[in-house]
């Protein structure tokens, strides 16, 4: 019971932790992609800000101060936290608005101000975009428009900035070129999803779920384990009791039928098996009772005559000693068949070639010489098979056939065919068979009623059987048609052991 429910319990927790390190996975990954494209957004929008403020001429006064006053706008947008402004040559750097962890930027760094430690370093950029413009400039030297002349993006820029920024700080950054030449760069700085503080409520609230979950999949993971640990050791104990009963040879056992199917499947199993068990019980109580009757008659007969012959009741010429052989041999073809029929239920391989089918009717049939109760047709050239199993099985069915006839009726039909995967083998004869016989007349000593009064082990079919099992074929005998009973033999062309 313990090593059960430790089993289930460890695969039920595999399970649940499963799911759970499937879903703590989802979370991140799609947490990482919204903010990523969160972040595209916010920097695609700014951008476009950009480009339309120089179409509408915000950026006329093409200066620092110009270009502060139309970004600092930006800050109304809660998305974006600050910017740095740098010169071409990195020689000033203005910075406002704070960092996307909320600390403040200093306002203003020029280059002469700046502490040793926080010098510039080459820092890698995600995405940039280059806007190229063209100034136009009065007789004074007066900026009198700005116009773009083309805007390209990359990716993966390297910048150059103070020491004290981290890489992520900066999610873009716009160029601004005059007449091809870089004169500022706008990097964009953007808060992220965990700096709003519903946002980061919610994302805390899913985390801590999924911590909870951990201990409620333990708790729920133990309890199904003992449930069905249970239940199925329970099952277990119940089908180990039944088969040690049927081990025994107690029948009528019962198992509890379960609502899984696959458990009901064994369940069904056994009781077939109980049935079978008993079927066969009664077979081997009826074997004894056939056997002996069988083996008991011409025993005692031969007792019989060996005592009159003692007594001087019979005299010892050739019609005692005739019958007395008879009788002897009726008791050797039984016994025969007996060591015949565990000899094939052992070991025996049948040992298969190519036979003319003609020639392979022939030979059969010399045991019916000179007799007109057989007719045999071959619908095929040849028939693969074991030459001395097969002939003995066709015997038997035809022995039976004959027999079963009656005097003075119609012969027997013995057809031999072949289809695209089989040989078919068809033997017919007048009689009838008892609806309650249709089973049994392949199980050993087992006779039908037309038999009756006539001697036999009663082994003869349940021989035949065997033999085509050694074929990988079949036996079957019907009712053909009210006057007319069909045995049909079927087995492969080919050897399945090939």
């Amino acid at each position: 019971m313990r090593k059960v429910f430790l089993r289930y319990f460890l695969s039920i927790l595999a399970i649940a932790v499963t799911i759970l390190v499937i879903q703590y996975g989802v979370l991140f990954v799609q947490y990482d992609v919204s903010q990523k494209q969160w972040m595209n957004n916010v920097y695609n929008d700014f951008v476009t800000y950009i480009e339309n403020n120089i179409r509408n001429g915000s950026f006329a006064d093409y200066g620092i101060n110009g270009i502060l006053r139309t970004v600092s706008q930006q800050l109304d947008d809660d998305r974006i936290s600050g910017f740095i402004v740098r010169s071409a040559d990195g020689s000033e750097v203005m910075t406002f608005g704070k960092t996307g962890s909320g600390k403040m930027l200093t306002s203003f760094l020029p280059q002469n101000q700046r502490n040793p430690s926080d010098d510039n370093v080459t820092k890698k950029v995600s995405k940039a975009t280059r806007i190229n413009l063209e100034i136009k400039l009065d007789f004074f030297n007066r900026v009198t428009s700005v116009t773009i002349k083309d805007v390209s993006a990359t990716s993966n820029v390297e910048i150059s900035l103070p020491a004290s920024f981290r890489d992520e700080d900066v999610i873009g950054s716009v160029i601004l070129a005059a007449d091809g030449e870089d004169a500022v760069i706008l990097d964009l700085l953007t808060y992220n999803p965990r700096t709003y503080e519903y946002s980061k409520d919610i994302i805390n609230s899913c985390l801590k779920g999924l911590m909870i979950s951990l201990p409620v999949c333990l708790a729920l993971a133990l309890i199904a384990a003992w449930i069905i640990s249970s239940r199925n050791a329970k099952y277990i104990n119940g089908v180990r009791k039944a088969l040690n009963d049927l081990s025994h040879g107690k029948p009528g056992v019962t198992i509890p039928h379960q609502k899984n199917s696959e458990l009901n499947e064994i369940t069904v199993a056994i009781e077939e098996l109980d049935k079978d068990l008993q079927a066969n019980a009664k077979s081997r109580k009826a074997w004894l009772n056939s056997i002996s009757h069988d083996l008991n008659t011409p025993t005692t007969a031969m007792k019989m005559i060996i005592d009159g012959l003692n007594d001087g009741v019979f005299q010892a010429d050739s019609e005692t000693l005739s019958e007395l052989q008879k009788e002897n041999d009726t008791l050797a073809e039984r016994i025969g068949k007996v060591i015949d029929f565990s000899t094939l239920q052992a070991d025996a391989e049948p040992a298969l070639e190519n036979l003319d089918a003609a020639r392979f009717m022939s030979d059969v049939l010399e045991v019916f010489e000179g007799s007109q109760a057989v007719e045999s047709s071959a619908e095929c050239a040849a028939v693969r098979c074991d030459n001395a199993l097969m002939s003995r099985a066709v015997t038997e069915l035809l022995k039976n056939a004959v027999e079963a006839r009656g005097e003075d009726a119609e012969p027997v039909r013995w057809t031999l065919r072949e289809t695209d995967d089989s040989y078919e083998m068809v033997i017919s004869n007048r009689g009838h068979i008892e609806n309650d016989m249709d089973n049994d007349f392949f199980e050993p000593w087992t006779r039908g009623d037309w038999s009756r009064t006539s001697g036999g082990s009663g082994l003869g079919l349940p021989i035949v059987a065997t033999i085509m099992y050694l074929h990988n074929g079949s036996i079957s005998l019907k009712q053909a048609d009210e006057d007319h009973v069909e045995a049909v033999a079927r087995w492969p062309k080919e050897d399945p052991k090939a």
